[in-house]
């Protein structure tokens, strides 16, 4: 249809496009924005509310006789636009997908007849209240238009939420607060992929922001963009945090593979100053004489235990321990009298966790909130006695915030979700009026790379990438010709299983979407594909089906139910070995399975600590190992599969396991390494305990090794993580 031209200045919600100098700002502060997304913007505002094809969309941005990978362009390019508009894709404000079709811009969409100036501090040249503006006629939004009676379902059900969200403050004693504008969201950072951002703060003031890269960390001045270094050539500064008088950061970083230590840094130079020799994921109490941490176990700013210590190191004493599990992201109340934690449980499937508090004056702990999808990566209390927290999401997480009745020990009904957006929401800090909301965004994306391998060194080529999607693509296995590489992937949907050959750039679909599927490998000659898959939403998620395929084509069917059941593996031809485990209250057991027939029976059972581990079969059908989770470890546990007792093999100069995997001839093993958190090493270990980094890279995301049939090369992920800085306001 055609399209409704253009004032030169339109403005949607908090944002403002003027089309002479092709610039988008937010709230008056130039937002980054490349030209095919800027494009593409333009694009969608000329037809508000209509459906904008992919086919136009291509007409705009590409002559006819460009030759582009088309797809991938647009999609790369409607996601940078979303990133600089804060908006999402599941939960759309302003750009809605309508799939396989186009696009539509939903949000409300108005025009100015001229241009302004900004003024030095970047606010508005002429007041908006006073602009002349004109609305584009007829372009209601589609959305509100179809959810109407929805509309005024949730406007009675938040007048009466309302409600008793006064009552618990007058209750609590908590100052009422002014209804407030909508939220908004400011990008504050820019940095690559590659070169995320790991950790970030707010000064209490507002005035900086505190932030730590591969590079060091920086600080920077936010109403002019002027940045400087604190700290160079450190590239595992994990957590950051501020002092109240504004002047000092707390800072984390590992001196060694297995241990963090806390320092001071001045705003204004010096050498740093180390306050304790172990400790991460620290917070400075609201009157800046304590400080309260982890220690134990690090792993991705998590540990056993819970310590508190004076601001200057001394006093130190441990607060909580949680042995069986893990803690995270400890907070102070605006009073300094509790602190609220994270505790997680994890199992195969998902962590059971929990948000408490604990009293300092009583020694003793509540639980706020429990059997929700809780992050344990974002947690802070706000100044006016609001607890902001992070909720899991289909598409990563955001955050909510609630009341906390500390009488009762539970968080208000009337819990609010403040940010919205795809990938994970982390480290959240805030200024001490509790107007600003700063936290990191990361959105993780796996591709597949594949290497040759060479046991003599042993060595690594330098791994290729054959995947080149904006979906998450996992391998797990190879076909019998060692020629295409196994792997799910979300491009489709919640996981299809797809076949990639290693000179090829296109991969078949060989069991489409329509269950979500984890893990997929082949029986021992290669004619079939073995999957798991979750039952139905309702039933219990730990009930799992074990699905075959064939490798040619045709309608799965089930090979056995398990309630469970987290891992199963093949063993490689001549040996006709099929293993599953099943993880149970306090152990795992192992059973022997027919992958025709579904007959099982039991090999082992096994106690490990906790539920993260992870096991293989060797190719040979004759022995599992299996590598615990955890910083210290450095042991690999071996169960032979014709019966008699299990062994442990330490591994010299390695620790800090995520994943095992046999090498193709059964003699050596690939191991996935991050005892730090924020390095991945890929590491080679002989049956001797001989260790060999082979690849390493800086990511917490972790990667594992998938040897073909023949042991000549290996395919592994290697997750991007985009990663930055924003900044939420009237929350």
């Amino acid at each position: 249809m055609p399209t409704t031209p253009l004032s030169r200045i339109v403005r949607f919600g908090t944002f403002e496009v003027n089309l002479d100098t092709g610039e988008l700002r937010h709230r008056g502060q130039k937002v980054k924005l490349q030209q095919q997304p800027f494009q593409v913007l333009v694009a969608l505002l000329q037809q508000p509310g209509e459906l904008v094809t992919r086919e136009e969309l291509r007409g705009k941005l590409w002559p006819a006789d460009t030759f582009v990978d088309f797809d991938h362009s647009l999609n790369a390019a409607v996601k940078r636009l979303r990133e600089a508009l804060g908006d999402s894709a599941e939960v759309p404000t302003f750009i809605e997908t309508l799939a396989r079709r186009g696009y539509r811009f939903i949000g409300t969409v108005e025009r100015r007849a001229g241009s302004r100036s900004d003024s030095a501090d970047g606010s508005d040249g002429e007041s908006v209240n006073n602009a002349a503006r004109e609305a584009l006629p007829g372009r209601v939004s589609g959305f509100w238009k179809r959810k109407g009676l929805l509309a005024i379902t949730v406007l009675t059900v938040l007048a009466a939420t309302g409600i008793t969200a006064a009552l618990f403050r007058w209750r609590n004693g908590l100052r009422s607060r002014q209804p407030q504008a909508s939220p908004t969201l400011q990008r504050l950072t820019t940095n690559s992929a590659q070169n995320g951002i790991i950790a970030s703060a707010i000064s209490p003031d507002g005035k900086y922001l505190a932030y730590s890269d591969k590079t060091g960390v920086h600080l920077r001045r936010l109403a002019t963009g002027e940045s400087h270094s604190l700290l160079f050539n450190v590239s595992s500064v994990t957590s950051l945090a501020w002092f109240p008088d504004g002047a000092q950061i707390l800072a984390s970083w590992a001196t060694s593979p297995q241990k963090k230590q806390l320092w001071s840094l001045s705003i204004v130079g010096g050498e740093p100053r180390q306050i304790t020799d172990e400790g991460w994921a620290a917070s400075v109490s609201p009157d800046g004489s304590q400080i309260v941490f982890l220690k134990g176990a690090d792993f991705a700013e998590m540990g056993h235990e819970i310590w508190l210590m004076r601001s200057n190191g001394a006093d130190q004493r441990k607060l909580l321990s949680f042995p069986e599990g893990q803690l995270a992201t400890p907070s102070w109340s605006p009073d300094g009298r509790w602190i609220a934690y994270v505790r997680n449980h994890f199992g195969p499937y998902a962590s059971e966790s929990s948000i408490e508090i604990f009293n300092l004056e009583q020694n003793a702990s509540k639980t706020l909130l429990s059997k929700q999808p809780i992050e344990g990566w974002g947690m802070t209390w706000l100044p006016d006695g609001r607890l902001v927290y992070a909720l899991d999401e289909p598409s990563g997480s955001n955050f909510w915030a609630a009341d906390v009745d500390l009488r009762n020990a539970h968080l208000a009904e009337t819990a609010v979700r403040i940010t919205s957006g795809d990938g994970y929401v982390v480290q959240p800090s805030a200024t001490s009026d509790g107007k600003h909301l700063v936290f990191n965004r990361a959105r993780p994306q796996a591709d597949i790379y594949i290497a040759e391998f060479s046991r003599n060194g042993p060595r690594l080529t330098t791994p290729r990438q054959i995947t080149f999607d904006d979906a998450d693509d996992l391998p797990f296995d190879w076909t019998p010709d060692n020629k295409a590489v196994l792997f799910i992937s979300s491009r489709t949907g919640t996981g299809s299983i797809f076949r990639q050959p290693i000179e090829g750039a296109s991969a078949e679909m060989l069991v489409p979407d329509g269950e979500r599927k984890t893990i997929c490998r082949s029986n021992p000659d290669g004619t079939q594909i073995l999957y798991l898959v979750f039952k139905s939403p309702g039933d219990n998620l730990q009930t799992v089906r074990l699905m075959r395929a064939s490798m040619n084509g045709g309608p799965p069917q089930m090979v056995l139910e398990a309630q469970g059941l987290d891992n199963y593996q093949c063993s490689r031809a001549p040996a006709t070995i099929c293993v599953f485990s099943e993880l149970r209250k306090s152990e795992h057991a192992f059973f022997i399975f027919d992958p025709t027939l579904g007959k099982a029976r039991e090999l082992a059972k096994v106690r490990l600590p906790g539920a993260n581990w992870n096991w293989a079969l060797s190719p040979d059908g004759r022995s599992i190992a299996a590598v615990t989770f955890g910083a210290d470890d450095n042991r690999i546990h071996f169960i032979p599969v014709s019966g008699g007792p299990s062994h442990d093999l330490v591994v010299k100069n390695g620790s800090g396991f995520n994943s095992v995997d046999w090498a193709a001839d059964s003699k050596g093993l690939f191991l996935s390494s991050n005892p730090t958190g924020l390095r991945q090493s890929l590491l080679y270990v002989d049956l001797a305990g001989n260790a060999h980094p082979i690849w390493q890279m800086d990511n917490l995301w972790p990667n594992w090794a998938v040897p073909s049939r023949d042991g000549k090369f290996i395919a592994m992920p290697r997750a991007n993580m985009d990663s930055n800085v924003w900044m939420t306001e009237n929350f």
